[in-house]
């Protein structure tokens, strides 16, 4: 094929050399083609930054702003698909996706290019189309990993591992099958493992899991790469080793502009309390409860602690709150119950404040504080109203505060805004530092190197430094863009089930 994109997601250089790794295949690409840290978006999460790959545009215009919604009357549930914007499945003929996330539902527009959606799909047969079950590789294919095995973690790094495996031997029958001009295969377990290194108490450790299965995705990918005239390695953002926690509805609570709601008593409760109590009082004692925490939290009883120890927000009666990922929402006129008059005025006073919000040794915890309308190109009215993107070591939680202050002392691994961008082959740049590329910019430069013309719906641009050669870029009438189109024989209801279980287990329904 002419072009393969590999994604590796939740991957950046900052872990590889944490744990000193030195994956062959992708330290080769790095060091000789064009390459640097890929910007992600706000939030800078799974479904948001990879429909932002996929559509070329940032969340504010594409919708996905976060990995859950709220409804004008207040409840949260799990993202749906965007339905609404024209993706590279409906741009680029001759193509073959696979596992490409928030895409379930969707069929491809454009001609001979193929689907294998992810993540918002309810099971592997609602990911895979029926023509590609015929493949001898989906017998062994695996949509999402058992996070029962979490329990024992060298049982669920080999389960991660066979799942990588799994999905290279049918991406590679796929295209071996259809010989695509452009490929795309996305290999999630990188994201899984980063999750679970909260788990352990020290860096050997999490280490040797992390290179057993960095081992295995680097193989995995050199396997699908030999396919390929060129290559694009990617990820929809990094990790890394937070210190810091803020508890940014702690803010907005002592502040007044967060209500809370009277908790049942349960024994959950009470142990969120014990363990709050203790956190005043001993940082020692308090780092083995959170690392207990982080052991039982994949445990149904996890994940009924998980729901103690978050605020019970009255919403109707407040006037703004945190809903993931330093997302603020204010509680104006898109929801039932309005309860600020002046909404343009709280959030420049919210974003004020903060920006002057500050760890025990003085340092900021946001490197920025930012409107909607700073944050996005053209946010629609279900963008959150201020984007706090923190600090480097920082993480904006909803857990409540164990000292009863903004900011509290952890020790987890998650996401961080810059992720992995290299490409290599004759289309690109030979060993070229590109400064600053964002995850809407992949597409453009994608479509670019192929000689095909852009949509003028892009928010991303062509990152020019990583090319070969100067394109001349043109792009298409606007009433050429094909319109999404959906399958209609799915269970809406069944994928939404499927679904919120999947963000439970990863902690994206806090």
């Amino acid at each position: 094929m002419e072009l393969l994109v590999i994604g590796l997601d939740g991957l950046s250089t900052n872990m590889l050399d944490r744990f000193d790794i030195e994956p062959e295949y992708i330290n080769r690409v790095l060091e000789n083609g064009a390459s640097g840290d890929l910007m992600s978006v706000d939030t800078p999460t799974t479904l948001p930054a990879w429909t932002s790959f996929a559509t070329g545009k940032d969340p504010g215009s594409h919708g996905l702003t976060n990995m859950i919604q709220q409804a004008s009357d207040y409840e949260t549930s799990p993202l749906r698909t965007n339905t609404t914007d024209a993706a590279a499945y409906d741009l680029i003929d001759d193509a073959l996706f696979v596992n490409l996330p928030a895409s379930a539902g969707r069929v491809p527009a454009a001609e001979d290019t193929h689907l294998v959606s992810a993540m918002l799909a309810e099971d592997e047969e609602d990911a895979v189309p029926s023509h590609l079950q015929q493949l001898d590789a989906f017998e062994d294919y695996i949509l999402d990993h058992d996070k029962s095995l979490k329990k024992n973690p060298q049982t669920y790094f080999d389960h991660v591992c066979d799942i990588t495996r799994a999905r290279r031997d049918f991406a590679a029958e796929a295209f071996d099958e259809y010989d695509p001009r452009l490929g795309f295969v996305l290999f999630s377990t990188p994201d899984w493992a980063g999750h679970l290194l909260s788990n352990f108490s020290d860096d050997e450790t999490r280490g040797r899991y992390y290179r057993q299965l960095l081992s295995v995705v680097d193989t995995c990918a050199q396997d699908l790469a030999e396919r390929a005239d060129n290559v694009v390695l990617m990820s929809d953002h990094g990790f890394e080793r937070k210190h810091t926690n803020i508890h940014i509805n702690d803010f907005l609570h002592q502040r007044g502009y967060l209500r809370e709601s009277e908790s049942s008593v349960s024994a959950a409760n009470i142990a969120v309390q014990t363990a709050k109590a203790i956190g005043k009082r001993s940082s020692v004692l308090y780092e083995k409860i959170r690392q207990l925490y982080n052991y039982i939290i994949a445990t149904d009883v996890g994940q009924t602690l998980q729901e103690a120890a978050e605020p019970n927000i009255d919403y109707r009666n407040s006037k703004a709150w945190q809903l993931r990922y330093g997302c603020v929402f204010i509680n104006d006129k898109r929801f039932d119950h309005p309860a600020v008059d002046d909404p343009d005025a709280l959030r420049r006073q919210l974003q004020t404040e903060l920006a002057d919000l500050t760890d025990d040794d003085g340092s900021p915890l946001f490197r920025d504080v930012l409107l909607a309308e700073e944050a996005y190109s053209d946010p629609d009215k279900r963008a959150p109203d201020v984007i706090a993107r923190p600090a480097p070591g920082c993480y904006p939680t909803l857990l409540k505060s164990p000292t009863g202050g903004y900011a509290s002392h952890t020790n987890n691994f998650n996401h961080r805004y810059n992720g992995l961008f290299a490409a290599m082959g004759p289309l690109f740049a030979e060993k070229t530092t590109v400064e600053t590329p964002s995850i809407v910019d992949v597409l453009p430069t994608i479509m670019a190197v192929l000689g095909m013309p852009l949509s003028p719906e892009f928010d991303g641009k062509v990152i020019e430094a990583a090319t070969a050669d100067e394109y001349s870029v043109e792009y298409r009438d606007s009433d050429t863009i094909p319109h999404p189109q959906i399958r209609t024989d799915s269970d809406q209801g069944a994928r939404d089930e499927a679904v919120q279980e999947r963000l439970e287990d990863l902690g994206y329904l806090e």
